[in-house]
C-alpha cells in the first residue's frame, strides 16, 4: 500500500497507528500497511482522515483488516475535552449502552492535536428514517436521555445567554438579506431575548449537535458520533437542536419524513420515560427549537461553504424565508 500522508507525515503516522495497534491487539501485532483517505467526507469543517489498516496479530493466520478515523484539531483543549467524554463514556461502568454506541478512542496525541477513533459503519439516519421512521425516533429519543444522565461535566458550557448573543448579529444580517421579513426577524428576536430561560442549576452533558447527519442507524441501534460541541448546558438545547433539524428534514425532503408533528411528539415522549420529572421542559425545548432554527436560517443564506450558483443560492433563500415564516 502507498500512503497519502496527512499533516502527522509519514512516519508519525505510522508510529500513531502501530501504538494504536499494539495497545489494542497486544505488543506483538504488526502493521503490515495502511492508506489513508482524506476526502471520504465534505461534512463539518473540521479535517479527518479515513485510515484503512492491514496487520498481522500472534495467534490469527489471516491479515486483519481495520477501519479507523483521525480527526485534526486546531485547539489541544478541543481534541482533550472529546477524548476525555468518548473515554469515559466507554468504560465499563460508564453507563448503560442500551440503545446507544459511540466510537472509541485510539489514540490521543496532543502535541499534534490529534485523535484516533474507531471507524463506525451503519447507514446514516438521514437515509434510514424513511424506512424505519418510529423505531428511529424512540432510539432518539431514548439515546439522548442515556447521554444527559451521564456524570460527565466537560469544562465547556453554553447557556441561553450565550445563544441570544450570537444570534443578534445574525438577526442584523438577515433583515438587510431579506428586508421583505425584517419586521417578522426582529419580532422573533424580540420574543427569544424576552423568554429567554434562565441557566439550569445542575447543567447536564450535552452533545451540542445532536442531529440526523451526525447519527447513524445499526441493528436498531443509535450510534452517535461528532462530540465536538459536548459541553455542560440544559438537556432542552439537545433536543431543540434536533427538533429544528427534523422540521427542516420535513420542508428539504418530504418523503424521508412528513409528519413533524408527530415525529417530534414521538422523541420526546421516550425522552420524558427514561428522564428525571421536569416540569419546565416544554417551553425550554421550544425556546432551543426557535433559536435553532433563526441560527440555520443564518447559515442558510450565509454560509461560504456551500454551493454558489444561483440555482443553490435561490433554493437556499427560499428554504431560509419559510422557516423564517415559520416563525
Amino acid at each position: 500500500m502507498n500512503p497519502s500522508v496527512g499533516s502527522l507525515g509519514r512516519e508519525a503516522t505510522e508510529a500513531v497507528l502501530t501504538g494504536a495497534l499494539r495497545r489494542l491487539e497486544g505488543v506483538d501485532a504488526h502493521l503490515e500497511g495502511w492508506v489513508a483517505d482524506d476526502h471520504f467526507t465534505e461534512y463539518g469543517n473540521r479535517r479527518v482522515v479515513r485510515y484503512d489498516l492491514e496487520a498481522r496479530v500472534a495467534g490469527v493466520p489471516h491479515v486483519r483488516r481495520y477501519r479507523w478515523l483521525g480527526k485534526f484539531y486546531e485547539h489541544d483543549d478541543d481534541a482533550r475535552r472529546v477524548a476525555t467524554l468518548l473515554t469515559a463514556i466507554a468504560a465499563p461502568d460508564g453507563r448503560d449502552r442500551i440503545g446507544l454506541e459511540v466510537p472509541s478512542v485510539l489514540a490521543y496525541d496532543a502535541p499534534r492535536q490529534f485523535l484516533l477513533l474507531t471507524y463506525e459503519p451503519g447507514e446514516s439516519v438521514s437515509s434510514a428514517i424513511a424506512r424505519d421512521t418510529e423505531p428511529i425516533l424512540v432510539a432518539m429519543g431514548r439515546a439522548l436521555a442515556t447521554l444527559h444522565a451521564l456524570p460527565i461535566a466537560p469544562a465547556r458550557t453554553i447557556s441561553p445567554a450565550d445563544l441570544v448573543d450570537d444570534i443578534r448579529p445574525r438577526i442584523r444580517d438577515l433583515c438587510g438579506r431579506f428586508p421583505t421579513e425584517a419586521d417578522s426577524l426582529q419580532k422573533a428576536f424580540a420574543s427569544l431575548e424576552r423568554d429567554a430561560p434562565p441557566p439550569p442549576r445542575s447543567p447536564s452533558l450535552v452533545h451540542g449537535d445532536f442531529g440526523p447527519a451526525n447519527l447513524l442507524w445499526r441493528d436498531g441501534r443509535i450510534v452517535v458520533l461528532d462530540f465536538d460541541r459536548c459541553a455542560r448546558g440544559d438537556p432542552a438545547a439537545d433536543l431543540g437542536n434536533l427538533f429544528a433539524q427534523l422540521f427542516r428534514m420535513t420542508i428539504r425532503k418530504p418523503e424521508k419524513l412528513r409528519d413533524f408533528p408527530s415525529a417530534r411528539a414521538t422523541v420526546l415522549e421516550t425522552y420524558r420515560r427514561r428522564s428525571r420529572a421536569d416540569s419546565t421542559l416544554d417551553p425550554r425545548v421550544a425556546w432551543y427549537e426557535r433559536a435553532t432554527l433563526l441560527r440555520k436560517v443564518h447559515r442558510l443564506a450565509f454560509s461560504r461553504s456551500r454551493p454558489s450558483d444561483a440555482e443553490s443560492m435561490q433554493r437556499r433563500e427560499a428554504e431560509a424565508v419559510q422557516l423564517i415564516r415559520r416563525e
